[in-house]
């Protein structure tokens, strides 16, 4: 299946309302800049964030089972190197020490595989369901030239769901914390699609697999788009995209369309994999009655679903939709 392929989309009844909300949220001292790719954040934009981190903690805990684990963002070399992130991906780390034997964590969940290497885990205790928010930035060596505001920085919040479990249950799982957080975006007012996604490396074992998916469960990194690119200064890629088409499954049949504002409006805010057992292979992780162990992520980020929110509905909060938790995050 092509990377963008279109599985599933709603759109609100109203369009965006912002235009720059970047540059309108630094001018109304949302965030501060501190250095290239770096911000401080101030309390109306932490209001939002601590609402929409805690509304997605909350709804992984309380009603799909998982456990809020904390995990380290200092991950060692070996960790990386199994993780394939050394072989596909090397310019996204940042060093974290003199040596460059451990690195700076760039996708939130490298440290509970290498907690997990070598180990058997009892078939009772899957699947095992994990997601983590508290440890802080997810950091990436980011590109100058691409770097944009909050929109692309060196240092995120996300709020990422890890799980293991038999091939049917990762699955599973996927689709689960994927209609939760959809249901959110539907609260919240705010348009998305779910795609075909490509993740943050180009593995071969993951496009093998995309390539040959026939149906959204099979295909391995779905990415939840809303719209967003209207409120970035300058998007070369968006004028490249413009008159190109692209596929979408409705009731199941693959059909052409062309490139709309709402398309190209879109950005990722979600990677969801089935990541399979490469991962678990790679780290030796194994259940204890010999059966296929898979491995999977969801991880949201929090900055652009603010920057999404803000464009979508503004800054005056009487046009807000009710947001749950946020009276209590700004008090």
């Amino acid at each position: 299946m092509e990377v963008g392929t279109v599985l599933r989309e709603m759109r609100s009844a109203a369009p965006p309302r912002a235009v720059d909300v970047m540059r309108e949220a630094e001018e109304r001292n949302w965030f501060r800049r501190y250095a290239h790719g770096q911000y401080i954040y101030l309390p109306p934009w932490v209001r939002l964030a601590r609402c929409f981190q805690e509304s997605i903690r909350r709804r992984a805990i309380e009603r799909l089972g998982f456990e809020e684990w904390l995990f380290p963002r200092m991950v060692p070399q070996p960790a990386l190197e199994s993780f394939h992130l050394t072989q596909f991906a090397p310019d996204l780390l940042v060093q974290a020490d003199a040596a460059g034997t451990y690195f700076l964590d760039p996708v939130q969940c490298v440290s509970i595989y290498q907690f997990l290497r070598g180990h058997e885990i009892n078939r009772e205790k899957l699947p095992l369901k994990i997601v983590e928010c508290m440890g802080g930035w997810t950091w990436r060596n980011e590109k100058e030239a691409e770097m944009d505001g909050p929109f692309r920085a060196r240092e995120f919040l996300r709020v990422e769901h890890v799980y293991f479990g038999s091939p049917a249950e990762v699955v599973r799982i996927r689709r689960e914390v994927q209609d939760g957080l959809l249901e959110l975006l539907k609260g919240w007012a705010i348009s998305f699609q779910v795609v075909v996604g490509k993740g943050c490396m180009n593995l071969p074992y993951i496009e093998a697999r995309q390539l040959a998916a026939t149906n959204a469960d099979d295909v391995p990194v779905h990415d939840i788009e809303v719209p967003i690119r209207g409120a970035l200064r300058a998007d070369p890629e968006r004028e490249s995209l413009k008159g190109s088409r692209h596929i979408c499954l409705t009731d199941g049949a693959a059909r052409e369309r062309e490139n709309d504002a709402f398309y190209l409006d879109s950005d990722e805010i979600c990677g969801c994999s089935s990541e399979g057992d490469h991962l678990v292979a790679s780290f030796n992780i194994r259940a204890s009655d010999g059966l296929p162990v898979w491995s999977g992520c969801t991880g949201i980020g929090i900055n652009r679903l603010v920057l999404a929110f803000l464009y979508q509905h503004g800054f005056d909060e009487a046009r807000w939709p009710a947001l749950e938790g946020y009276r209590q995050a700004a008090a």
